[in-house]
C-alpha cells in the first residue's frame, strides 16, 4: 500500500500520458477559460471540472471537490450522488483521504477501501454502503483548504496516466476554487455592508421621529427583532420603508413584560 502522504507523479509507473487525450483535454480547458473570461458562472465551471475528471481520467467513475471551513468539510460540487455520499461519509466520521488532502497540503491515494488502515471508519462504511473501492485526492494549492477527489469502482484503479491527467485538472481546479472563495467573501461583505447601511438609516428614522438617542433607537430595533423573531436587518428595512417600527405582538396578562424601552415624549 502506498504510504501517506504520497507524492503522486508520473514517474512512479514510468508511463507516458496519451497525447491525443491531453490535446482534447487542453481544448476543453481553453473553452472553459474562455467562458470564465466572459460572463461565465464559476459554480458551473466547477461542476464542469468534476465532469471532465470523470470523462478524461480513465480510472475515475465519480468526482467531487471538498472544502474545509472551521474544521468542517463540505462539498463545493459533485459529479453525482455517489460522490456526494462518499463525501458525506468522510464528513460524518471526520476522516478520509479527501479531508486529509484538504487539511495537510498532501495528495493521497487509497488503493482499496477494503484494506485501508489509515481511515478505518470511513473505509468500512464506504465499502459497505457505496460502490467506491479506491480514491485519489489532490490538495488544491492556492485555495484555503480544499481537495479534488476522484473515486473509482475497483481497487487499484489509478495508474500514472490517471495521476498525470488529474494533476493538470487539480491545477485548474485550484484557481477556480480560489475564485469561488473570493466571490463568496465579496458577496458576504456586500451583504454585511448593505445590512449596516439599512440599520444606520433605520436608526436615523427612529431618532428623528421619536427624538431618541442612537442607543435608544438601537434598543427599539433589537427588542422588535427579538419579539418578532426576525433578523435585525429585516426589521430595519421595514422601518426605512414605512417610517415606523412594525407592530409588536401583544403580551398576554400571564406573561412577564420585558424589553420595553421608555422613550421621551414629544
Amino acid at each position: 500500500m502506498l504510504a501517506s502522504p504520497t507524492s503522486c507523479g508520473g514517474d512512479i509507473w514510468g508511463q507516458a500520458v496519451d497525447t491525443t487525450e491531453m490535446l482534447e483535454l487542453s481544448q476543453e480547458f481553453a473553452a472553459l477559460s474562455a467562458e470564465l473570461r466572459g460572463a461565465g458562472d464559476n459554480q458551473a465551471a466547477l461542476r464542469r471540472i468534476v465532469d471532465l475528471a470523470v470523462k478524461h481520467v480513465e480510472g475515475c467513475n465519480w468526482a467531487s471537490i471538498t472544502a474545509l471551513r472551521d474544521g468542517q468539510g463540505h462539498s463545493v460540487t459533485v459529479s453525482d450522488e455517489v460522490a456526494r455520499q462518499v463525501d458525506q461519509l468522510q464528513y460524518r466520521f471526520a476522516e478520509g483521504p479527501c479531508l486529509s488532502a484538504a487539511a495537510d497540503a498532501s495528495d493521497y491515494l487509497l488503493f482499496d477501501v477494503e484494506n485501508e488502515p489509515r481511515w478505518p471508519q470511513f473505509a468500512e462504511a464506504t465499502a459497505a454502503l457505496t460502490p467506491v473501492r479506491s480514491v485519489l485526492a489532490f490538495r488544491l494549492a492556492g485555495a484555503r483548504a480544499a481537495a479534488l477527489n476522484l473515486y473509482a469502482d475497483r481497487p487499484n484503479a489509478f495508474d500514472s496516466d490517471d495521476v498525470d491527467t488529474a494533476t493538470i485538472l487539480a491545477a485548474l481546479t485550484a484557481s477556480l476554487v480560489a475564485l469561488n472563495e473570493a466571490e463568496d467573501q465579496a458577496a458576504h461583505l456586500e451583504a454585511a455592508l448593505e445590512s449596516s447601511r439599512s440599520i444606520g438609516m433605520a436608526l436615523g428614522v427612529l431618532m428623528s421621529a421619536r427624538k431618541l438617542t442612537q442607543e435608544q433607537a438601537f434598543t427599539l430595533l433589537r427588542v422588535a427583532s427579538q419579539q418578532l423573531h426576525r433578523k435585525l436587518r429585516s426589521v430595519a428595512a421595514e422601518v426605512v420603508e414605512t417610517g415606523t417600527l412594525p407592530d409588536l405582538p401583544v403580551a398576554r396578562a400571564d406573561q412577564p413584560r420585558g424589553g420595553n424601552v421608555a422613550t421621551p415624549s414629544g
